[in-house]
């Protein structure tokens, strides 16, 4: 941590209430513990910090008015902390009219409260912490702390950076947030929102009712709210998965190659994307306009209102330090378990919690400690959060109609709640012993690929918030009943087709996924269908509810009768039911087809195509080429 006689206060707060990749930069400056990592810490923090203006001040700057062209220094190749410097530098320093051009001007443009100043308050300060930078170089990955010691000593850095942050503090306090969904509803048009401020990695869903011309024209990438214009912050940040943590991210621009762009999160892990995003990125340099959008509540505020409310009140809780976590809070061998999946041979199994799925946070915001408590409890703490049992699951009698056994779990944490349906399930399905630790396999037979997704998927989807009912599974002699509060937050018809959205409760899906039980959201019925269909068995149904607030899945065990179409299984020895010949039918009189197509010409419904489309790439019947199917190469050879 800070040195006790140095004021914390700017990047707790910093922390807390900027946008998240700022917000988690001054929280690893925050928790440094020595001047090696403060010195590192801070740079790093500067460099965020440029990026990020960076990509607000390309989608403010296109956003201007008039039809004035006005040209950005191109970006080619490998990106730096001064390629992002220079850009902000160029759209703060014109006169052009655009959404943020007077707050850039707080930070960047001498004014008479700093006119002793030969640059704005930002600039100044990240133009010397950059020179710093540069002086380093190399050096900088492995300072010595005694270098850093003279460093802190003579050009500390950690001023500078506090100023840097107070020049654009305006700039800052406007919301970045992603829409996942907006639906129509009998309330109006609701916007399900990610709003990433804090520092949190796992923003919780939270739900906004707008105005009915009110919404964003793009869902999934990043947003910044100046007043009632909604800037777009693609292509110099993106919203996507990081697929090393199997979880969402922010995503920066990186490199600009000919024919596509690198991206990479905080913590370095890096993706390319292509599909013409260059030529956006050229586009924008040379003085594109793009129009932003516009976003109004019911009640007529707008979005950086809003948050403004909610940033005054996250601002006190910190003052008082709440969002602490308490680990007495916490059953200790629950702890423990947890900690030995993440690091086997760990000695401080908090500091591995805290590490590895805390991101070394000392502090959570509220509904994050509302999952954690949840999941490692002790059981005072889980009843009083959950004020309901946490789950019921009973084997029904195929005769009387009437629950045979049971297992009811009233006030254990979600891990000990798993530990125990997991193993009644095994028992009560033939499966034998299964142990939690089993669930990280993600390969298996139906019952296995059941047992796996039914828990995990109850676990991560359940609202804790709602006390009407605990979870429920039913064991039926062919079926299985799954209920739960909390409807599904992927649209129905997309639940088959893998629709991927952050869940409702994200830190519990990161704990998860962190030891390997549960994958990417969204792939949980998705795998579950897959499982059944290879089994020859019904595809799952269900039932989202938004208006009570429930979700209930069936999966019938029944096999499903057969129909073959004799064409296929004679020519290739394929055993395809109707509907998969037909889609095989289609694919095989065009060069290239898409879905849509598909469903034209056969008549059949979405879900069954899809369905269909499945087992045929599966089979290597048919090629799969992003949105576009082709039979395979052996069946295009025999039919000439």
């Amino acid at each position: 941590m800070l040195e006790a006689n140095a004021d914390q206060w700017p990047l707790r707060r910093g922390s807390l209430i900027y946008p998240t990749p700022v917000a988690i930069a001054c929280g690893r400056v925050l928790r440094a513990r020595s001047a090696t990592e403060r010195v590192g810490a801070c740079l790093k923090a500067a460099e965020v910090l440029a990026r990020y203006l960076a990509a607000l001040a390309v989608a403010s700057y296109a956003a201007r008015e008039g039809d004035g062209k006005g040209e950005l220094s191109e970006l080619n190749g490998n990106l730096s902390f001064g390629h992002f410097l220079t850009t902000v530098q160029e759209v703060a320093s014109t006169n052009e009219q655009h959404p943020a051009a007077p707050l850039f001007a707080e930070g960047f443009k001498k004014t008479k409260r700093n006119v002793e100043l030969f640059r704005g308050k930002t600039d100044a300060a990240l133009v010397a912490l950059l020179e710093l930078r540069n002086e380093l170089g190399h050096e900088l990955r492995n300072l010595d702390e005694a270098k850093a010691a003279t460093i802190e000593a003579t050009e500390p850095p950690l001023p500078r950076l506090l100023d840097a942050l107070e020049g654009v503090e305006a700039l800052l306090s406007k919301p970045l947030f992603v829409v996942e969904s907006q639906e129509w509803t009998r309330e109006g048009l609701v916007i399900r929102r990610l709003l990433l401020m804090g520092e949190s990695s796992d923003p919780t869903p939270t739900f906004i009712r707008v105005n009915q011309d009110a919404g964003v024209e793009f869902r999934d990438v990043p947003y910044v709210a100046i007043n009632a214009a909604c800037l777009r912050l693609p292509p110099w940040l993106l919203w996507g998965i990081d697929e090393r943590r199997q979880n969402f991210a922010l995503l920066f621009l990186d490199s600009v190659e000919q024919v596509r762009a690198r991206y990479c999160t905080l913590d370095g892990t890096e993706q390319h994307r292509n599909g013409g995003i260059v030529e956006t990125i050229r586009e924008l340099c040379a003085g594109a306009h793009r129009a932003p959008d516009t976003v109004r509540l019911l009640d007529g505020r707008h979005l950086a209102r809003e948050w403004a409310g909610a940033r005054e009140r996250i601002e006190e809780g910190g003052r008082r330090e709440e969002g602490l976590v308490d680990w007495h809070a916490f059953d200790p061998q629950t702890i423990s378990w947890f900690a030995g999946l993440l690091e086997p041979e760990t000695a401080d199994a908090q500091a591995t919690i805290r590490d590895r799925l805390l991101d070394g946070r000392f502090y959570v915001e509220p509904d994050e400690l509302r999952q954690l408590r949840v999941l490692f409890g002790r059981p005072a703490v889980v009843r009083s959060e959950l004020q309901r049992d946490m789950l019921d699951i009973r084997v029904i009698d195929p005769i009387t109609d009437r629950p045979s056994q049971r297992e009811l779990i009233e006030s254990a944490n979600l891990i000990e709640a798993l530990t125990r349906a997991v193993a009644f399930f095994a028992t009560q399905t033939g499966m034998g012993k299964v142990a939690p630790e089993d669930l990280r396999k993600v390969e298996g037979s139906l019952d296995y690929i059941t047992l796996r997704e039914i828990f995990v998927n109850q676990a991560v989807h359940q609202d804790y918030q709602d006390s009407s009912a605990a979870g429920q599974i039913e064991i039926h002699s062919s079926k299985v009943t799954v209920f739960n509060t909390g409807y599904s937050l992927v649209a129905p018809e997309r639940l088959l087709g893998g629709g991927k959205s952050q869940s409702r409760n994200p830190l519990i899906a990161r704990a998860l996924r962190s030891i390997g039980f549960a994958e990417i959201a969204g792939s949980g019925i998705r795998a579950v269908h897959r499982a059944c269909q290879q089994a020859r068995r019904k595809a799952p149904a269900f039932e989202s509810d938004r208006a009570a607030n429930t979700f209930a899945l069936t999966l019938d065990w029944s096999e499903v009768p057969t129909d073959f179409d004799t064409y296929w299984q004679t020519l290739v020895g394929a055993q395809l039911t109707k509907h998969q010949a037909a889609v095989l039918n289609a694919i095989a009189e065009a060069s290239s087809i898409t879905i849509a197509t598909i469903e034209t010409s056969t008549g059949l419904d979405p879900e069954d195509v899809i369905e269909a489309l499945d087992f045929l790439v599966m089979q290597v019947l048919v090629e799969q080429d992003e949105s576009n199917y082709r039979l395979a190469q052996h069946l295009r050879e025999k039919l000439g």
